[in-house]
């Protein structure tokens, strides 16, 4: 996603490695499962509609089960839910929200059909979705542009646009049809058309009508550019007389229509800003078809468990000049059992496999990996978090490396590393940021508890690791400060002089609630998240700092999770209404929102401009990035998101 501002591999067992695997299990597991009717239309349950709840309420009215079944089976005691309550009914019938957002993503599939072909067979099926009075629409009859340079542009609908003339003069499934017609025009011509849905909000307006407000996202490629949509809709769904669910009006927000196009000189493809040329740089290693290529369940089927592979494997990569050449050189860490693989850089453009050559085709299941000068030498060292704590690698400066240093990490599983010199005596610090508590101090469980589920603070113990001159670290966690609220769970860590006093601060990205902000004075720190206001409450990922707005301060953007069923969910009466005062209510609802992006005041404090900016829906944001990518001196973000690499109807 992106933001833009205005050796021969083994088949069963692999080669013996260089150092012994020490593995501990960390994985999700989720069973979801649906059945579903391939009606054209959704239905109510044969019940009299008098019967249904009223405006205020919203737990009776439901979606006939031959229509739509759902089982969500959650193993509770597995996700660490302190209070398993939360979830003890699996049965959708209980959740109505939930049953009206499966009944509506029917409409919605057959809308996206014709929206992609707009053929005579899927424009009748139309004709039962819209309610005979339906009004709205679609695209904005004029935009304003927002940005435009050589190759994308940006337009937008205005606020006073967002109340424009409905079409009320057609009936209603034609007028339907018709603001269809005008949001696909921009596609008509395009070969290739995508389009997807989410519904992120739920509102009961009476007992015969709910609101719903819906994410839609278009994109096609065209000759010589490319088109994308994306609007938020905020629906009014109509419960008609044969229970069957029509749409009766739309209102339209935040339309944004981006536009690609190649230069003047360039050839006739679609353009786009980022082209994959993964096989142009690595095809001619053969550790690319043999093992990069293939899928983790492919490994799954033909490694032991004993050796570290793991299906989530949460595996990260180093970029850095390993040989001096001036090309950057990447690392990329493998699940236990695999080689982690270093690749070269050539001159044209290629990179070539010299992982065993360099002494870097570690078998260990590692995590992360960092490029660093650690002796101060001139070159690039590594260093890589296995899960047994960490290996420090010293280069030759010739892209050779040799074990300087190895050193456990016996309390938590070391996941992403950082360094920077945080005491100012000219050698880099290393900061390790550990996501959970080893098993045999979690009573073996397969994956810790977060407890609580909302603001978990029973994570891994991170490290600082002070630079003591020739590859010797002491543990300084403790004596420096950071040991507050140091048990969370640490997904990633970045330095950053935020507060411009000349020293270097740091921020935490945790998974399960807060984060940290570690004030650097003079080698010591307090962690000032809360009054800084950017403790974030949410699911960390990721962090990057930047200054997006060229004032001078650096700016802070926080990855995390955006769920459009949490959204749903957290903000009706029925979740946990018993149980949740307003404040913990309130922390879970931010759980689900997203992306945070926070302006720095300058003052020490950062004011939370997320949703004017529009960055919070990153999806699954697992990593994230400021970078001018257009070169026209304003940060950008890059925003890595996903959860399964495999094909999958329902992939986040």
């Amino acid at each position: 996603m992106l933001f833009r501002r205005e050796n021969k591999l083994p088949q069963t067992t692999p080669p013996s490695p260089k150092g012994h695997a020490l593995c501990l299990g960390l994985a999700i597991v989720a069973a979801v499962g649906c059945r579903q009717r391939d009606d054209r239309t959704s239905r109510l349950p044969d019940r009299d509609i008098a019967e249904a709840s009223s405006p205020t309420e919203t737990s009776n009215l439901g979606l006939q089960p031959e229509l739509t079944e759902s089982t969500v089976v959650i193993p509770l005691d597995k996700l660490g839910l302190a209070d398993a309550r939360v979830g003890e009914s699996s049965d959708l019938s209980t959740w109505t929200t939930e049953q009206w957002s499966s009944a509506i993503g029917q409409q919605l599939t057959v809308i996206g059909e014709y929206l992609r072909s707009g053929t005579d067979a899927a424009r009748e099926k139309l004709e039962p979705i819209a309610d005979g009075s339906f009004s709205g629409r679609l695209r904005p009859r004029t935009l304003q542009n927002a940005f435009q340079d050589g190759v994308i542009g940006v337009r937008r609908q205005t606020r006073a646009q967002s109340a424009e003339e409905p079409l009320n003069e057609l009936p209603g499934h034609v007028a339907f049809a018709k603001t269809l017609d005008e949001l696909r025009a921009p596609l008509q011509a395009a070969h290739h058309v995508e389009n997807h849905f989410k519904v992120i909000r739920i509102t009961q307006d009476s007992p015969t009508r709910f609101g719903s407000r819906i994410l839609f996202e278009q994109h096609g490629d065209l000759d010589g550019n490319s088109v994308q949509q994306r609007a938020f809709w905020d629906c009014t769904w109509a419960i008609g007389t044969d229970r069957t669910l029509q749409i009766a009006s739309v209102s339209l927000s935040d339309y944004e229509e981006t536009t690609a196009r190649v230069p003047p000189a360039g050839d006739t493809q679609p353009a786009h800003l980022f082209t994959d040329c993964t096989q142009h740089v690595l095809g001619k290693n053969s550790s690319f078809a043999e093992q990069l290529s293939q899928s983790t369940d492919h490994w799954l089927d033909r490694l032991e468990f004993r050796y570290g592979i793991d299906p989530g494997a949460w595996l990260g990569m180093a970029l850095g000049d390993v040989n001096g050449d001036g090309l950057d050189d990447v690392y990329v860490c493998q699940p236990g059992g695999l080689p982690n693989r270093l690749y070269v850089q050539q001159a044209d453009g290629t990179a070539v496999d010299r992982s065993q050559d360099a002494g870097l085709d570690w078998l260990d299941h590692s995590h992360s990996s960092l490029f660093v000068d650690l002796d101060n030498d001139g070159d690039q060292d590594l260093v890589i978090a296995v899960k047994a704590g960490l290996i420090f690698l010293e280069n030759d400066g010739r892209g050779n490396f040799q074990v300087a240093a190895v050193r456990s990490v016996p309390q938590s599983n070391p996941y992403a590393l950082s360094a920077a010199d945080f005491d100012a005596d000219g050698l880099l610090d290393v900061y390790v940021a550990c996501y959970s508590q080893r098993r045999s101090e979690t009573d073996r469980q397969f994956i810790q508890r977060p407890i609580p589920y909302h603001d978990a603070n029973n994570g891994g113990r991170n490290q600082l690791l002070r630079n003591e001159g020739n590859f010797q670290f002491r543990d300084v966690t403790n004596v420096t400060g950071l040991d507050g609220n140091n048990r969370r769970f640490s997904f990633a860590a970045s330095w950053e002089d935020y507060d411009n006093d000349g020293d270097i601060d740091l921020y935490v990205a945790n998974d399960y609630g807060r984060n940290n902000l570690y004030r650097n004075d003079g080698g010591s720190f307090t962690d000032v998240a809360a009054t800084a206001g950017v403790e974030d409450i949410s699911a960390g990922m990721s962090v990057t700092w930047g200054d997006y707005n060229n004032d001078g301060w650096m700016d802070l953007y926080v990855s995390n999770m955006f769920s459009s069923a949490g959204n749903r969910i957290a903000y009706q009466r029925q979740f946990r209404e018993e149980h949740q005062n307003q404040k913990t209510l309130a922390d879970y609802q931010r759980h689900a929102k997203g992306n945070s992006l926070f302006v720095n005041m300058g003052d020490g404090t950062f004011q939370d401009v997320s949703e004017p900016a529009g960055v919070t829906i990153g999806r699954w944001a697992w990593s994230s990035l400021f970078a001018d990518i257009n070169n026209d001196g304003w940060e950008d973000i890059l925003v890595a998101n996903g959860f399964i690499t495999q094909q999958d109807t329902d992939d986040l």
